[in-house]
């Protein structure tokens, strides 16, 4: 019978080829917040996420640029290497993202190992609660600005939480967090590089 270090890791510069080849897909232009600082926001993650590697799948691969408010808030910008055909879903795009958003304060509480098995139903009980909430919500076609522009835009909301989904020429962006801050901070696109870790860190 083999042994597990029969069958060591790969060698983690493949890993790393892996990932610049992605962040090379997207080259191109790419969603931000515009002088973060202005709105009390600080970049904590940048990063593709999914792992397609067509073209089959809008939702699939996104290039995700993360803010974090003084307050603890949480700011995604996403954008989608791949538009949407059909307005159908865009829609289920956005929702996601309003989703995720609401969801984001439960994936932080810590469970103690004794109430693991009541924490997780407590989750599965917000969650769905969550999607409910979310899909009787009504989907808006507000415009939102992004590169001081005024774009027509997918908006949906629930409480004090937002979500945008914005078309743009050929790829689209995906803006949610909290509505006071999706109504103020100045979206823009630029090309892809390498904001967190500046010169110093990985090239893409």
């Amino acid at each position: 019978m083999p042994r597990p270090d029969d069958h060591p890791d790969p060698p983690a510069h493949d890993a790393w080829e892996q990932i610049v080849a992605r962040f090379a897909r997207f080259s191109g232009l790419v969603g931000e917040v515009d002088d973060p600082l202005t709105w009390g926001l600080d970049l904590d993650e940048e990063t593709v996420t999914g792992t397609s590697t067509g073209d089959h799948d809008p939702s699939d691969e996104r290039f995700l640029r993360s803010y974090v408010s003084y307050l603890g808030e949480t700011l995604d910008i996403e954008t989608l290497r791949v538009r949407p055909d059909d307005e159908e879903q865009a829609a289920d795009i956005v929702r996601a993202a309003l989703s995720g958003a609401l969801a984001a304060p439960l994936h932080s509480d810590v469970a103690d190992e004794e109430d693991l098995l009541d924490s997780y139903q407590e989750y599965r009980a917000a969650m769905r609660a969550i999607v409910t909430e979310v899909d009787a919500a009504e989907l808006t076609t507000e415009p939102y600005t992004v590169d001081g522009v005024a774009r027509p835009a997918l908006q949906v909301r629930v409480r004090e939480t937002a979500a945008a989904y914005v078309p743009l020429a050929d790829r689209a962006i995906v803006i949610a967090g909290p509505s006071s801050l999706l109504d103020r901070v100045d979206v823009i696109t630029r090309p892809i590089r390498n904001l967190l870790h500046g010169e110093d860190g990985p090239r893409f």
